[in-house]
C-alpha cells in the first residue's frame, strides 16, 4: 500500500498513527516522503499563500496512480473535493483546540501586549477580539521551524494547534485558547481515488462514518458560504445520536458574527440553508470578503 505524505515530522508522525491502526495485520506499507509547493513556499518565507499548495502535490501522486493513499491535514484541504479524489477515511484527535506556546512565563495579563506569531488570519483576527492583542506578527514553517523562531526570542509566544504538540510528544509551555477551531483541525483526512475499490476496501476497516459525516456537514456549510480552508472563519460540530450541532464563527477587523444551530440529520439539507441564509442576513459575506 502505497502513501503518499509531506515529510514533515508532523505530517510523518500522522503517516505512523495511520499504519498503526492496521498493526495486527502484516501489511507492506510504502512511504513515499514529498516536498510539496506550500513547504517550498514556506522555506522561501512567503507569507500569502493557499494552504491547499501543500495539499495539491499529494494529489496529483493518487491521480497519476503513483500513490494509493495520501494522508493530509484535512484543515489544510478544500471544501471542494478534487475530480476523481475523495476523503474515504479521516483520524480524529481528542482536542480541536489551539494553543498559545511560550518560552518566558507569560501572566495572564500580559496577554494583550506580547508578541504573537500566527501565519493565520483567523488566528490574527481571534487574538484582536478575545485577548485585546493587535501585535501577532506573520511565522511560516513546520512546528520545528515556529518553536526554533520562539526559542530565539523573535516572539514571546506562537499559536499552534493543540493536536499537533501532543502527536510529536512536545515539551512546551502552553496555554490553552477557548477559541473555536479552524474547519478540520485536529483531523487526519485519508484521501484515496474514486475508483480505488481495492483500496477503499481496505480503508473500510477504519472507517468512521459519523466524523465523516459530520466533516461533511462543515465542508458544505463553509462552501455554501463561499469560504476557504484560509478565511478568518471557525466552525465547531459534533454529532450526538442523529443530532448535529454547530457553531460559526466570522472574524471581521472590527466585529465577529456567529451562529449556532441544532438540527435533526435527516433535516440537515433544510439547516444548512438556514444557517447560511442568517449568517448572510447578518453581513458574513461582507466579513469574509473584508478577509481579501
Amino acid at each position: 500500500m502505497r502513501i503518499a505524505t509531506r515529510s514533515s515530522k508532523l505530517a510523518l508522525k500522522q503517516v505512523d498513527i495511520f499504519i498503526d491502526l492496521y498493526k495486527t495485520q502484516e501489511i507492506n506499507f510504502e512511504i513515499k516522503k514529498q516536498i510539496t509547493e506550500g513547504d517550498r513556499k514556506s522555506k522561501k518565507g512567503e507569507n500569502f499563500f493557499d494552504k491547499a499548495h501543500f495539499v495539491e502535490d499529494l494529489e496529483s501522486s493518487l491521480l497519476n496512480n503513483e500513490a494509493d493513499i495520501a494522508i493530509h491535514s484535512l484543515k489544510d484541504m478544500s471544501c471542494h473535493d478534487t475530480k476523481g479524489l475523495e476523503i474515504y477515511a479521516a483520524i480524529e484527535h481528542q482536542s480541536r483546540s489551539d494553543v498559545l506556546v511560550y518560552k518566558n512565563e507569560i501572566k495572564l495579563d500580559d496577554l494583550a501586549n506580547i508578541k504573537i506569531g500566527t501565519s493565520s488570519l483567523r488566528r490574527t483576527r481571534q487574538c484582536k477580539h478575545f485577548l485585546k492583542n493587535n501585535n501577532c506578527s506573520e511565522i511560516r514553517g513546520n512546528i520545528d521551524t515556529r518553536l526554533l523562531k520562539l526559542h530565539e526570542d523573535k516572539f514571546d509566544a506562537i499559536i499552534l494547534a493543540k493536536a499537533g504538540i501532543e502527536r510529536l510528544g512536545l515539551n512546551e509551555n502552553f496555554i490553552d485558547l477557548d477559541f473555536l477551531p479552524a474547519i478540520g483541525q485536529g483531523i487526519i483526512a485519508v484521501q484515496c481515488r474514486s475508483d480505488d475499490k481495492k483500496t477503499q476496501t481496505f480503508l473500510d476497516r477504519i472507517k468512521n462514518f459519523e466524523l465523516l459525516q459530520m466533516i461533511e456537514i462543515e465542508r458544505r456549510i463553509v462552501r455554501n458560504l463561499n469560504a476557504t480552508c484560509n478565511s478568518a472563519l471557525s466552525i465547531s460540530s459534533k454529532i450526538d445520536g442523529e443530532v448535529f450541532q454547530t457553531c460559526i464563527e466570522i472574524y471581521g477587523d472590527n466585529e465577529i458574527i456567529s451562529e449556532e444551530f441544532s438540527s435533526d440529520l435527516n433535516s440537515i439539507d433544510e439547516s444548512i440553508k438556514t444557517v447560511v441564509d442568517n449568517i448572510i442576513k447578518k453581513g458574513g459575506l461582507k466579513l469574509l470578503d473584508e478577509n481579501y
